[in-house]
């Protein structure tokens, strides 16, 4: 049990929290009184405590979710409503892809990169002996646009490079998912779901000509010429490769629904491009057209000129 400390008369104290300091002077002075006594007046002591805590680390949640249940239910394509708004870049997914690093090309990890082919790859599993065998990629409405077919002997991996069954590349800013179908000797069929890719941007061609598309909903805000944090991100990485391939040639197209806005987006991604690449006014040819087929999107024709 501890004993109460007595206070003197006249004597100042200090009480204060745990963990704080509790200090009293310990110089003690004294003061004398009209009959010659001399009475203490006060007194300071100083006390160090340690304070004691702890340090909770909740779970970390996942930034985005999905509800893959709602993305199955066709033909009402609620994905749709998840495809529209940009989706995070994916760290994970970026690193992997530039885990591979080859010749003398320089790394900046706060640039995502452009997804070029395969764009879908799977693997089988081992020691599956299947009479046949079916890879399929489905788009957003659910519908089969590109399949291989095979018997017995499995490939050591599935690729898809962005083709549908017409030879036509995939169209960016859409859901595509991979599937196997494996069938037994007893005629009993194993469905494998595979991985699924959201393409904002997508690069296609050769060492000396390339193409890359891009979705207007993300390089540009919605219904402005400006362009969206996005766009800048990845206008930086498309002026990268540019310098890292060597592409001296280099033509931009606008494919939208409004020919006005068309045209001031047009003027904006040039001098954007410009001001990246340190190229004079005029250097970089450009135009705008309809919306085809494949949707709005900027089209980059990139290109080596003649040494």
């Amino acid at each position: 049990m501890k004993k109460p400390i007595a206070i003197a008369a006249g004597m100042t104290a200090w009480l204060l929290l745990p963990g704080m300091f509790l200090r009293a002077d310990p110089t003690p002075s004294a003061t004398q009184s009209t009959s010659g006594q001399v009475t203490p007046d006060e007194m300071q002591v100083e006390i160090k405590g340690q304070f004691k805590g702890r340090f909770l680390v909740k779970k970390i949640v996942a930034p985005v979710t999905m509800n893959l249940e709602k993305l199955q239910d066709f033909p009402e394509d609620p994905s749709q409503k998840i495809l529209y708004d940009p989706l995070p870049i994916s760290q994970g997914g970026d690193f992997n892809a530039r885990s591979d690093v080859k010749g003398h090309a320089p790394f900046y990890p706060w640039i995502p990169s452009i997804p070029e082919p395969p764009f879908l790859t799977m693997v089988p599993p081992k020691n599956a002996h299947p009479a046949s065998w079916m890879f399929e990629i489905f788009n957003p409405q659910g519908q089969t646009i590109f399949r291989q077919r095979g018997t017995n002997a499995l490939p050591d991996e599935l690729i898809w490079e962005g083709k549908d069954s017409e030879n036509k590349f995939a169209i960016v800013d859409r859901l595509y998912s991979a599937q196997l179908t494996l069938v037994g000797m007893d005629a009993k069929a194993q469905v494998i779901q595979g991985d699924s890719i959201v393409l904002p941007a997508m690069v296609y061609g050769s060492d000396q000509s390339e193409t890359v598309e891009f979705s207007l909903e993300r390089l540009f805000l919605t219904g402005k010429a400006d362009l969206s944090p996005e766009g800048v991100v990845m206008l930086c990485r498309i002026a990268e490769r540019i310098r890292e391939r060597g592409l001296t040639q280099l033509h931009v197209r606008i494919q939208g629904r409004d020919e006005a806005l068309d045209t001031q987006r047009e003027t904006a991604l040039v001098n954007a491009l410009q001001k990246a690449l340190l190229l004079s006014p005029g250097m970089i040819e450009h135009d705008h057209s309809k919306a085809a087929p494949r949707g709005e999107v900027a089209v980059f024709w990139l290109k080596r000129g003649a040494s």
